[in-house]
């Protein structure tokens, strides 16, 4: 009985033997199966199908034309075609395309005579026969220091006048020309060299006429200011200054001060500019305290006269005297209007940008400083593409920079009978 039962298969094997024998059995139909299909069958039944004619049936001509519920003649090329009929809903190239339904040659601006000048990308007209990056390169700055105008001082490097009177106001500007005399807005950008992403930004996005300015304690600022200025911008460099709240935070130590002596506060913005080469000038930060000290502002005139450096004011100070210490010393200057972004919102700095356009066209010239948020840049930009089209040039600071001439007594001027000076 035992040997008997020791003999008996095992009922695993048993399992695994017959599941192997209906998978080969079942497999083996199914390829005879679709080997039949795929040779003798017809690939037309294999499913529904619509079938869509693209042409009349009815020929015209010996070529077939569109069918009529397109309500456009038949296209001489694809890219009359490609032009006749409306983009698509899609994502944003950037792209202006014509929007009236009548047909055209091409999507291509019309100029002033109806000669085809060219498509809009990004803001720029691109030309038949030109390629975007044509249009959009960048005429570099000379890569600075230019010869003869610096000089090693104390262990430092120095702008200076070159011996031929050239000054770093104007060598380091950005070449600017208005022959129509149009309504003129510059605009400065600063903050920069913190931030590495909104510094690149500002440097990468922002028309080349949009002047830059650096903080002079900004970690590699020698390459941050090569590379706005091969990038087609101007630069200013910060010039920390004591406003009226100093106590309250901690002062920059190269900050001038009404405090301090005459020779220590050149010494502070000699510090500042040893901070890069390249900058054409200075942009005061802070300061409405030392803007209003005449003896504390005006060695400090002097100092950049002596060397040639032009001085911005940001127009955020009340009651600055500085435009009449600068025009006491001779020193290149101009005051902004407004700042832009005090309120950082999209719509108020658009806003601000209208008062400038407005100023701009009363005046014929404005300027606004603004800080390198991100909304300030993207607004900016997008600002910068409709503004020629007001009939408003954009040019940079150093464009309306100048040398005033000294402030006159109001009592002379009366004396002569005269109107005071503005």
């Amino acid at each position: 009985m035992a040997k008997r039962a020791a003999s008996d298969p095992s009922p695993i094997r048993s399992a695994f033997l017959h599941s192997g024998l209906s998978l080969l059995l079942f497999g083996g139909l199914a390829g005879v199966f679709g080997f039949t299909v795929n040779t003798f069958g017809d690939e037309s039944r294999a499913g529904p199908s619509e079938i869509i004619a693209l042409f009349d049936d009815t020929p015209v001509g010996d070529a077939p034309v569109l069918k009529a519920r397109l309500n456009i003649e038949q296209p001489e090329s694809p890219i009359r075609l490609a032009a006749m009929l409306e983009p698509v809903e899609g994502p944003s190239l950037n792209v202006d395309y014509p929007t009236n339904s009548a047909p055209v040659v091409a999507p291509r601006e019309q100029g002033d005579a109806g000669e085809p000048s060219g498509v809009r990308i990004n803001g720029r007209t691109v030309l038949p026969g030109q390629s975007l990056s044509e249009v959009t390169k960048v005429v570099s700055l000379p890569r600075a220091p230019v010869a003869g105008l610096s000089e090693v001082r104390r262990g430092i490097r120095l702008p200076v006048v070159a011996d031929d009177g050239r000054q770093p106001a104007s060598v380091y500007a950005r070449p600017f020309s208005n022959p129509d005399g149009r309504p003129v807005v510059s605009l400065i950008v600063g903050g920069l060299g913190i931030n590495r992403t909104h510094t690149r930004s500002a440097i990468d996005e922002l028309p080349p006429e949009v002047t830059l300015s650096f903080v002079p304690y900004a970690r590699g600022l020698q390459r941050w200011v090569n590379e706005a200025r091969e990038a087609g911008h101007e630069v200013l460099i910060e010039m920390p200054m004591q406003p009226y709240d100093y106590g309250r935070i901690r002062p920059h130590p190269h900050t001038l001060s009404v405090s301090a002596t005459a020779d220590e506060n050149v010494r502070r913005m000699e510090w500042v500019l040893s901070r890069a080469t390249g900058a054409f000038g200075v942009v005061n930060y802070q300061g409405d305290k030392f803007a209003r000290d005449s003896s504390a502002a005006q060695p400090v005139m002097d100092a950049l006269a002596d060397r040639g450096v032009a001085m911005i004011e940001d127009g955020s100070l009340s009651r600055s005297i500085l435009r009449d210490a600068a025009a006491k010393s001779g020193v290149t200057f101009a005051a902004a209007n407004h700042t832009i972004d005090a309120d950082t919102d999209a719509s108020a700095i658009n806003g601000r940008l209208l008062e400038l356009e407005l100023a701009a066209k009363e005046d014929g010239r404005a300027m606004g400083t603004g800080f390198a948020y991100p909304v300030t840049i993207d607004t900016v930009r997008h600002w910068a593409e409709r503004l020629e089209t007001k009939g408003i040039v954009l040019a940079p600071a150093s464009a309306l920079a100048r040398v005033s001439k000294p402030p006159q007594q109001v009592t002379s001027l009366a004396f002569a009978g005269a109107d005071p000076a503005p």
